[in-house]
């Protein structure tokens, strides 16, 4: 999944303190932050409380509903992750993180076209998040279509050449291939 990394803050200890919570209501930004460093140290059921509150402040926020979905996704309620990431993409269209995160859990439950779509619209959306690029050529990869994975890597190694791990990918699928590299 991905991780809208626009906002950093500080962790705090307990989220239950009515003081604290008082305050996120005041400043969603910090419950944004606060939530999605909660996600990254794996604290997804504190993430989950956190964004939950969020969407009672407000139930259309990109950051606030990616971060529920992403909690959701990674506390294995996968059907209530897409519902929360199908209702922010169609509040939130031109939100090319919504669209990735949605492709990763479809990807996770094998709905491969629902991905795929996904994955490509984020692109479109913005192609500059080298992730949204590794996932969509690691998907076209499992699903076995080589050239397409081929095709996708080739641009992320234009758009990104510094990156190792674009060229490992582009390796690795040429071999798949059975392409010479000479």
């Amino acid at each position: 999944m991905m991780n809208d990394k626009r906002r950093h803050g500080n962790i705090k200890d307990n989220t239950s303190h009515p003081d604290e919570l008082t305050e996120f209501r005041k400043n969603p930004s910090l419950l944004i932050d606060t939530g999605y460093e909660y996600v990254e140290l794996g604290k997804y059921e504190e993430a989950f409380e956190l964004f939950s509150i969020g969407a009672s402040i407000d139930s259309s926020d990109a950051d606030i509903l990616n971060g529920l979905g992403i909690s959701l996704c990674e506390l294995g309620r996968l059907d209530m992750s897409i519902k929360v990431l199908e209702r922010s993409v169609r509040l939130n269209p031109e939100d090319a993180i919504t669209h990735a995160n949605l492709a990763g859990v479809y990807w996770e439950i094998g709905e491969y076209d629902k991905s795929l779509f996904h994955y490509n619209r984020s692109l479109e959306l913005n192609d500059d998040i080298e992730e949204i690029h590794l996932n969509l050529i690691n998907l076209y990869m499992e699903m076995g279509y080589l050239y397409m994975a081929l095709l996708i890597c080739t641009r992320l190694v234009k758009k990104f050449p510094e990156s190792e791990e674009a060229e490992s990918l582009m390796k690795d699928i040429i071999l798949e291939l059975g392409i010479s590299m000479h």
